[in-house]
Order: structure tokens, then C-alpha cells, then sequence
């Protein structure tokens, strides 16, 4: 309930304070709301249906050592995430299409990111679906918290997602390439 009045009174103080526009609010708003809502360092994982959400969502404590960079560049990298970075260099790569190279990587894509602390990131998958994938910690151990969404039950079935939620610790900690 705390939390609930917190984000209001939170919202009106950084009004008050800073110029933001309502889109960099909202955005401030929803990461402010992730990072009230996460487990604690040293969870286990864990595995959950919300069936008004229609996700799943796991949450996986990575190897002592694991950092939070390595983990997300290597997610990144492993599941075809675009960062703004990416974005960027598609529309300055001086080809005749780069416009339409950055808008094709971007859309359905999602990233929020302050390295060294944590990563967001989040793309269309298997057409109508949605990974996300939230990586916390520091440079000594992190964890991941990875929700897929679906408005279609029976991709939210083990036997669906059991295969995709095996290989992201994997692909974090370095054991899947």
C-alpha cells in the first residue's frame, strides 16, 4: 500500500523539481515501480502465472562474479536485443536506407539502461508474445528477472517457455554461448 502512495508524491516532486517531459515521467515512473517490485539479491528462482497479467515470470540469481554488464551485454547479444546504440548506428551509417535500418531493428524494441546497476530491455516475440528481461547487481553478482507475456494461454504452457526460460541464466552466466 506504501508503495502505491509513494509513485504519485514521487511524480509531483520530480514535477516540481525538473523540467521532464510527460514520456520521460511515465518512463521514470515505470522504473521506479520495476525497482520497488523486485525480489531481493540471493532469491531462488522462481516461476509464477499471473493470470491476469498472462505471464510468466522467472527470476534467477547468477553466479557470485557475474556482473550485471557481462550479463546483459551477453543476453543482448545471445536473444537479439537492440540497445539505442544500435539504433543510432543503423541511422548513421551513411547507407541510402539507413532510416528505414533503424526503424526496422528498433520496432518492437525496447531499452532502458544504466550500466554498471541495470538493464531492461524488451522485444516482440514469436509474433504476438513478449520477452523482457531485467538484470540487476553490480560487478560482484546480479540476477535476472525475465517475464514473457502472452495473450495466448497456451503459450505461457512449460512447454512452451520450459526451453527459452532454461537458456537465459545460461546464456548470463556464460555456461551457453
Amino acid at each position: 500500500m506504501k508503495k502505491r502512495l509513494l509513485l504519485p508524491a514521487m511524480t509531483a516532486l520530480l514535477m516540481s523539481l525538473t523540467a521532464c517531459s510527460q514520456s520521460q515521467l511515465s518512463q521514470f515512473q515505470q522504473q521506479l515501480s520495476d525497482i520497488t517490485s523486485q525480489p531481493a539479491p540471493g532469491a531462488q528462482p522462481s516461476t509464477s502465472k499471473e493470470a491476469d497479467r498472462n505471464d510468466v515470470v522467472s527470476v534467477y540469481t547468477l553466479p557470485a562474479g557475474t556482473g550485471v554488464d557481462t550479463a546483459a551485454i551477453r543476453l543482448k547479444q545471445h536473444f537479439g536485443f537492440s540497445s539505442d546504440e544500435d539504433v543510432a548506428a543503423a541511422r548513421n551509417s551513411g547507407q541510402g536506407n539507413a532510416g528505414w535500418s533503424a526503424s526496422a531493428i528498433s520496432e518492437g524494441t525496447s531499452w532502458l539502461a544504466q550500466p554498471g546497476n541495470w538493464y531492461r530491455m524488451s522485444r516482440n516475440w514469436a509474433g504476438n508474445d513478449r520477452l523482457t528481461l531485467e538484470v540487476t547487481g553490480n560487478s560482484k553478482g546480479s540476477y535476472v528477472t525475465a517475464t514473457y507475456r502472452s495473450s495466448n494461454p497456451e503459450h505461457l504452457k512449460p512447454a512452451w517457455t520450459s526451453r527459452l526460460m532454461k537458456q537465459i541464466p545460461e546464456v548470463a552466466d556464460g555456461s551457453l554461448k
